[in-house]
């Protein structure tokens, strides 16, 4: 409590110097997306973690959902999954060092193409052929359905729906679970919501990894948290070798206050904590404060001089 104060405390002589899927059809925003969208193909589940041996086979399957109005052919295929970027945009297209199991993987020809009535699902069956000499680590790829169904035949351009699942194979041997946390960062003032908290973290290994972030918000003089998130933590893949940027939103945060709030982050066998004061403070309140600091302080000086003034006239007339 007395670090908060403390705290509390150099913040305000800061400010003072510095100026201050669950898919229901009983939802509405649902119904209107399949009215406006007949055609909606959808695959479950989004991912799937599984372990390879090499020279082996591993045969698996996944769900091709039609959660539209009309029925469509689908057809699936594996591409390369890899991401170019700390934000983890993916990409589909480039064979990389963890991303050759594409190469491997064959579909069932019952299932690999298909028509689908509204409402049903077809479960699609895949096998991965795994080479004798595949290096150990984490290998993936993306399995893709689509369908061109819903097409006007007198179009120009073609609409595509498509829809995929990652694929994480972990093959054993010579792995190494290693990582670092870059940044770990919590701002400590803001004009308005939304608060958040950034981080970067990097797998310098070659396996995928789970980082786990949680946060706490505590008002400026007590220790019972207004809110956290340590019963349902955020938890991100991180797939190896690249680095991965991550922001979390308190939601609800009120419009003015001041709060102490810890972004905690484990990953790789480190857990890291970053705690700060933060303030929330409108602009227009800042710029209220601004001026009133100023008024007092030109009320102060303008007093000091009168005195001084009043002294002086004093200590003529004594002289007299």
């Amino acid at each position: 409590m007395a670090k908060k104060i403390k705290v509390f405390l150099a913040a305000l002589v800061a400010v003072a110097t510095f100026g201050i899927c669950n898919i229901a059809s009983t939802n509405p925003a649902y119904a209107d997306e399949v009215e406006r969208h007949p055609i909606l193909l959808q695959i479950s589940p989004t991912k799937q973690k599984i372990s390879l041996t090499p020279g082996s086979s591993y045969v698996g399957s996944f769900i091709v959902h039609n959660a539209g109005t009309q029925p469509f052919t689908y057809s699936v295929s594996a591409t390369p999954y890899s991401v170019t970027n700390e934000d983890y945009s993916p990409n589909y297209s480039s064979l990389a060092q963890y991303s050759q199991m594409s190469e491997w993987i064959t579909f069932d020809e019952a299932t690999k193409t298909g028509r689908i009535e509204p409402g049903t699902m077809v479960n699609v069956a895949f096998t991965v052929n795994v080479p004798t000499d595949v290096p150990s680590g984490t290998q993936y790829a993306a399995l893709m359905a689509q369908t061109e169904d819903g097409n006007a035949e007198n179009a120009t351009v073609a609409v595509i729906h498509r829809v995929g699942m990652i694929l994480a194979a972990t093959v054993p041997g010579d792995t190494r679970a290693t990582g670092e946390i870059i940044k770990n960062n919590v701002s400590s003032f803001y004009f308005n919501p939304p608060v958040t908290m950034s981080s970067l973290v990097k797998n310098t290994g070659n396996i995928e990894q789970t980082a786990t972030y949680t946060y706490k918000i505590y008002p400026l003089f007590s220790n019972e948290a207004l809110y956290n998130n340590e019963e349902n933590p955020q938890k991100l893949d991180i797939i190896p070798e690249t680095s991965r940027f991550n922001s979390m939103t308190w939601e609800g945060a009120p419009q003015l206050g001041i709060f102490w709030m810890e972004q905690s982050i484990d990953f790789a066998g480190e857990v890291n904590t970053v705690g700060k004061l933060v303030l929330i403070c409108p602009l227009w309140l800042l710029i209220v404060v601004i001026v009133a600091l100023v008024a007092a302080i030109l009320w102060l000086v303008n007093r000091s001089k009168k005195r001084g003034q009043r002294a002086s006239k004093s200590a003529q007339k004594e002289e007299r």
